[in-house]
């Protein structure tokens, strides 16, 4: 039974790796209050010695996970042949709770965090059962070991058998109910992303259309990046609205990790440098914000930060060669121009530079443009907002300095979208913004379809395979079930 115990532990333990929100930190708890209820002394005198030090370590060292400790100590304990050791069982229960007290005359932390500290708990962990299946099982086990004596039994093929055959049906099981494919496909999308494999990303997503909003953030920052965000942006699902174009400040964490990926994206590199930097003090150093901090330091010709950056990336055996990349930079500036990250944002400093407002995107790419009116990122991003939010009366005073930008060249969503506003606002053609012909057609074969219909689902299902990724369809839908 230990084989199949410790087996189905470690898969429970994966399995709450397929949950989002959970934090190596918190299987380092685990393992760590496995560990040391595992080592705690035999003897009596030892043991309550060791509780009454380490104890208070524990608690320091893992938060919340102390309880867990006391569940696996009183356990061991229980499962002991020996006469109860009743000092260190009412260590295990009444120790823990005098430390909490003490704590929060200590600390000014409520003190409901100071008992659930670390733990995968909480409204930030979310609603899941696996920390509770995983406990369950480890005291379930530990019971079972005390009044079954399996072990005794003499090895042979038929016990082997059958504890290989749970074991793997243990295994297909779990990983059958603790798998999210929404998550794998996240997790596919983000780690592309981070290798800036703009073309898998659109790729991956053409086959398997993100309904999740990191993945439609992730969708629109490769389109920004290719060049295609006014072309392709109804090609991919956009039910997250402007969300999807960049985080609410009221989703600090997630702007703290990506918020610097989306001004990284628009050229605006202080405030790239802002949240990079944001990303280093709360969560520590990673390949992410340092080479983030580097890049922003290079451009802005900060060479001695950018040299500390460097080092500290250096010093992690798997980014040496990454970190001696940056590291020519410095020798030699002049090789910036031809980097494909770092050259288009050597000219972008900010004549009036501002601090970005995280609640108004709109703002924040409007100040941008005022710096830089011909910026392709941040104008396709101001005009993907428009185009999200149909308003169509916004795009045309923005269309010359996009046809500046896109050297004279108008999206066909840009295009179907001023077709719109001429027809809607009656207004003369503007003999710099005509619509093309082959828009004017298409708009002909929409509406002669759009025409037979007056259910809106029976005309939606009719007009999406021909035209379910155009500004009109967009206009017309986006509200209609899926």
């Amino acid at each position: 039974m230990i084989p199949v115990g410790g087996v189905v532990a470690a898969l429970l333990l994966m399995a709450m790796h397929n949950y989002y929100p959970h934090q190596l930190s918190h299987s380092l708890g685990i393992i760590l209050s496995l560990s040391l209820a595992a080592s705690m002394p035999r003897g009596r005198r030892k043991r309550s010695f060791f509780l009454g030090l380490g104890l208070p370590a524990i608690y320091l060292l893992t938060g919340g996970f102390v309880w867990f400790f006391c569940v696996l100590g009183l356990m061991v304990i229980l499962n002991e042949r020996a006469k109860a050791d009743y000092l260190s069982m009412g260590l295990l229960v009444v120790y823990p709770g005098l430390l909490v007290y003490l704590a929060s005359l200590m600390y000014l932390y409520p003190r409901q965090d100071l008992l659930s500290f670390q733990l995968p708990l909480g409204a930030s962990y979310g609603s899941t059962r696996w920390p509770l299946i995983f406990a369950g099982w480890i005291i379930l086990f530990s019971l079972l070991s005390r009044f079954m004596s399996l072990e005794r039994i003499k090895p042979s093929k038929w016990k082997l058998g059958i504890e290989a055959l749970l074991c793997l049906s243990a295994a297909i099981l779990l990983m059958h109910f603790s798998f999210n494919r929404k998550n794998a496909e996240f997790f596919t999308i983000e780690k592309m992303a981070l290798e800036e494999d703009w073309d898998g990303v659109l790729e991956y997503t053409r086959k398997h259309p993100s309904t999740n909003l990191f993945g439609s953030f992730y969708t629109n920052l490769a389109l920004a990046n290719k060049g295609l965000l006014c072309e392709s942006l109804f090609q991919y699902p956009q039910g997250f609205g402007r969300r999807a174009l960049c985080f609410a400040w009221e989703e600090k964490e997630e702007i703290l990790r990506r918020g610097s990926d989306f001004f990284w994206t628009i050229h605006y590199v202080n405030e790239s440098h802002h949240w990079a930097f944001e990303s280093l003090i709360i969560e520590g150093p990673t390949l992410r914000n340092l080479e983030r901090l580097i890049q922003c330091e290079l451009v802005r010709g900060n060479f001695r930060v950018a040299q500390k950056y460097i080092d500290q990336l250096g010093n992690s055996l798997f980014q040496r060669k990454l970190a001696s990349h940056y590291a020519d930079f410095l020798d030699k500036p002049d090789l910036m121009v031809r980097d494909p990250d770092l050259g288009p944002r050597l000219n972008s400093k900010m004549n009036l530079d501002f601090f970005a407002e995280g609640g108004d995107l709109e703002k924040n790419l409007k100040m941008v443009l005022a710096n830089h009116p011909t910026k392709g990122p941040a104008i396709d991003y101001l005009m993907a907002l428009y185009l999200l939010e149909k308003r169509v009366d916004d795009i045309p005073p923005l269309l010359p300095d996009y046809l500046e930008s896109h050297e004279g060249q108008i999206s066909a969503l840009l295009d179907e979208s001023l077709l719109v506003y001429q027809i809607t606002q009656r207004e003369e053609a503007d003999p710099e913004l005509v619509v093309s012909h082959a828009t004017l057609k298409r708009f002909e074969e929409y509406t002669k379809v759009l025409r037979q219909y007056r259910n809106p689902e029976d005309a939606a299902r009719m007009l999406y395979p021909a035209f379910g990724h155009t500004f009109w369809f967009h206009l017309n839908f986006n509200s209609l079930p899926n």
